[in-house]
């Protein structure tokens, strides 16, 4: 395969399967010869919000003390190959496109073994991908995000890990992962390991942390809860104080002897886009895609500008965010725009909802323009996957502007 032939076949599998199995990934990692029990130590990552932050913070402390690491995170921002990542390198499209072969294989395989019942999904393959890639890289460190959930993530498969991480619990994925609190709880909580440390964000809602208690009680494993830290970080946004609170607690229960100049060094150097993201001057992308992410997105605005901000949403069509929107489009220091957002295939954009019919913009261009105008701050927010294609067409016109 070529490398455009290897994306064309990753994106071609399913987007989702049976809902509660396991049994599709179990069958492609057994017919892979289970790479996921050749992995170096594991800290495990999930949450509603904030995973991708405490994710990455985690790999620049790793490599600040020292340790090569693996990183592992959904979805990709800049370009497919950076949700593979070593001591900051992204994988090569030579070893991406060698490895997806060996998956192809291993999932036609699968396929025809189970007479069609058992058809590995587009995360399934990914997460197989770097189950392959960490376990063949001698690996110091791996530091692994879930996808959705928890219990039943493709990820969910590995027999050791060192810690367990639960950033947030808020409703997001709700037909996914059920409609309240405790349930979300429930599928994070899937993630914990018997005997082994378990580490909470400062902020868990009471009904989710009692789940969470007793999960932890039944498997014997310690419960931390993460600490506020006066140290400094290189990520901006007021919701990042609980994520470095959680990643300086995840990588102390790591490594009980870290020195603080090393968790200082690696927060000075963790980067991630779409958080807070300055792009241009005055221009951000944020990708708060759940209340509760637009809710600490709108803290964020409060306290960094004096004046309105033209602040310009787009998201995917299972979102319910109405509420969350009337709330922003209240506030006086906001001025909200809905983005008319195509969505991705297979998966369509939200519909405007009818009070802000009249507040529509179609590109991208057209929200600079209005900002410039306007000599406002601009924030994008929304899904990831939208903070994704605008950050690229920011950054395309800019490489375009600079090239003529």
């Amino acid at each position: 395969m070529t490398f455009e032939e290897t994306l064309a076949y990753i994106h071609s599998r399913p987007k989702s399967g049976k809902k509660d199995s396991q049994a599709r990934m179990a069958a492609l990692l057994s017919a892979l010869r289970n790479p996921e029990k050749h992995l170096p130590a594991v800290i495990h990552v999930t949450g509603t919000n904030g995973k991708g932050s405490v994710a990455t913070m985690l790999s620049a402390i790793g490599q600040a003390d020292g340790l090569k690491v693996g990183l592992f995170t959904s979805p990709y921002i800049i370009a497919f190959n950076d949700r593979f990542q070593i001591n900051d390198q992204d994988i090569s499209d030579d070893e991406l496109t060698k490895i997806t072969g060996r998956v192809k294989v291993a999932s036609d395989q699968v396929e025809k073994d189970s007479g069609g019942e058992l058809r590995p999904t587009e995360f399934e393959v990914v997460t197989a991908i770097m189950f392959c890639y960490f376990s063949e890289s001698e690996l110091d460190l791996a530091i692994i995000e879930v996808g959705i959930g928890g219990l039943y993530d493709s990820t969910n498969l590995m027999p050791q890990k060192e810690v367990a991480v639960i950033t947030s619990v808020a409703l997001d994925h709700q037909a996914m992962l059920g409609d309240t609190l405790a349930k979300i709880a429930k599928q994070k909580a899937g993630i914990i390991l018997a005997k082994q440390p378990t580490v909470i964000g400062p902020n868990i809602p009471k009904e989710a942390l009692s789940v969470i208690k007793r999960e932890c009680l039944k498997k014997e494993s310690s419960l931390v809860l993460a600490e506020r830290t006066f140290l400094k970080s290189n990520l901006h946004g007021e919701f990042q104080e609980a994520n470095k609170a959680t990643a300086v607690t995840a990588y102390r229960v790591f490594r009980p002897d870290v020195e603080e100049r090393v968790l200082q060094k690696g927060l000075s150097t963790a980067f991630i886009p779409g958080r807070f993201e300055e792009v241009q001057p005055d221009v951000y992308l944020d990708g708060a895609h759940n209340p509760a992410g637009l809710a600490a997105l709108r803290k964020t605005i409060d306290k960094k500008f004096d004046e309105p901000v033209l602040l310009v949403f787009g998201a995917l069509a299972d979102k319910h965010l109405e509420a969350s929107l009337r709330m922003l489009e209240g506030d006086p220091k906001i001025d909200l725009f809905f983005f008319d957002y195509e969505g991705l295939p297979g998966r369509s954009g939200m519909a405007t909802p009818d009070f802000l019919i009249n507040q529509r913009l179609c590109s991208v261009d057209q929200a600079v323009e209005l900002a410039y105008n306007s000599h406002r701050p601009l924030v994008f927010t929304g899904s990831l996957y939208f903070i994704s294609d605008v950050r690229r067409h920011l950054c395309q016109k800019k490489k375009h502007l600079v090239q003529n």
